[in-house]
């Protein structure tokens, strides 16, 4: 294959991806990439996206399904709209990913900008939202996993039994917000974590969890 068509070919390839997921709000699989880009080869479409990986326009994982983020780049090229001319449909918008919280004990909340994914806005309405992405098995029990990223929609109260994110101080920790004799805790959903009191004046809610977003199942 010629230098040049392959590189045509994995242009092809990264435009279909960005394409796919502004308007999917997730990762397209191989053989979807075979069909949208064109291409015959399953090996192929791996080889590109192992290139693009390289080049710093995506993080790829092999092996794993769905597994397709796009990176922010310091260029116009990361705001170029999907294949140059089809817009990001009205209904979806971008979550940035501010961070890492602990399903676990809470650790000390970051910024860090580097993986964003499209969703619906009928997900979060009119509000303010973002993306964490989760460590620890607090909270597996309610179905929110290690590795995954949560959908917070920013919002400074809540409800009995919602699940949210909060800080305790600097720390961050996701769980389910309650009451235990008449005092507010924040809950696990994994019978190997305590709950966690939270009254003091450090303690404040980041947002509700609306959703998550999960590249793998196992």
């Amino acid at each position: 294959m010629s230098e040049l068509k392959s590189t045509k070919s994995i242009d092809r390839v990264y435009q279909f991806v960005k394409q796919y997921i502004h308007e999917n709000a997730l990762s397209p699989s191989v053989r979807d990439i075979c069909k949208g880009a064109e291409l015959k080869s399953t090996s192929s479409v791996h080889t590109y996206l192992k290139k693009l990986d390289e080049l710093g326009l995506i993080e790829y994982r092999p092996g794993m399904r769905r597994a397709i983020i796009l990176k922010n780049t310091d260029s116009d090229e990361a705001e170029v709209t999907p294949l140059g001319s089809e817009k990001v449909p009205s209904n979806v918008v971008r979550l940035n990913c501010i961070g890492k919280i602990t399903a676990g004990q809470p650790i000390y909340a970051h910024e860090d900008y580097s993986d964003y994914v499209y969703v619906n806005k009928s997900l979060i309405g009119s509000n303010e939202s973002f993306l964490l992405r989760v460590s620890g098995t607090s909270m597996i029990n309610a179905h929110i996993l290690d590795g995954d990223y949560i959908i917070v929609r920013k919002q400074d109260s809540c409800d009995e039994g919602d699940i949210i994110a909060a800080l305790i101080g600097d720390e961050a920790t996701v769980k389910r917000y309650g009451h235990m004799n008449g005092r507010p805790y924040l809950f696990p959903e994994n019978d190997l974590y305590e709950p966690i009191p939270f009254d003091t004046e450090d303690c404040k809610i980041l947002g509700k969890v609306v959703g998550l977003h999960r590249y793998t199942i196992n």
